[in-house]
């Protein structure tokens, strides 16, 4: 779509008036992330996401997407968006929900890769290592925890509720006296 965007924050000038909007780049993953904070109801409407691969302002793929912003505490959310961990530890990761999602599939995902999605009470494998997924109901949580951690396992992932994919970033890092060996 071409068109009169009024732009909130772009990549090459990230920094706004406003501490509502922010924005961060990996092009190593082909992915940026939107940010908004201390939304309102007034906020719900139409945005759109765009990249411009022709020049400035030329918008020339972009994707569009409808807001609806209420003041239903039970809309899924992830606790921390970036985690990090170091080489042969392990991370974890909350994924919060309310009350209608509490009876549907959480899924634990690598982004790009639907296949490589594990269901929350089987444990399995995400790249090299080890990954358990819990479903707590009762307090509307459910948390994955990732070890073994390996170099390859850094990148995008989704804690996927029903129709709710939500972006984690997981960094992995080298310990303090710690060295990685193929």
């Amino acid at each position: 779509m071409r068109g009169k965007f009024n732009t909130l924050i772009r990549t090459d000038s990230p920094i706004t008036d406003s501490d509502k909007v922010s924005i961060s780049d990996d092009p190593a993953q082909g992915v940026f992330t939107v940010t908004m904070r201390g939304l309102e109801t007034g906020d719900t409407g139409d945005y759109y996401c765009a990249v411009e691969t022709e020049g400035p302002r030329t918008h020339d793929d972009t994707a569009a997407l409808h807001i609806t912003v209420t003041a239903d505490a039970g809309v899924p959310y992830v606790v921390n968006a970036t985690v990090t961990g170091q080489i042969g530890g392990e991370v974890s990761v909350q994924c919060r929900y309310g009350n209608p999602y509490r009876s549907r599939q959480k899924q634990w995902c690598r982004s790009g890769d639907w296949s490589s999605c594990q269901t929350a009470g089987s444990p399995g494998t995400a790249g090299h290592g080890s990954v358990l997924i819990t479903d707590h109901t009762a307090e509307g949580l459910f948390s994955v925890t990732v070890s073994g951690l390996r170099p390859e396992d850094q990148g995008w992932y989704w804690c996927d509720i029903s129709d709710q994919q939500l972006p984690v970033y997981l960094k992995v890092t080298e310990g303090k006296d710690q060295q990685y060996l193929a």
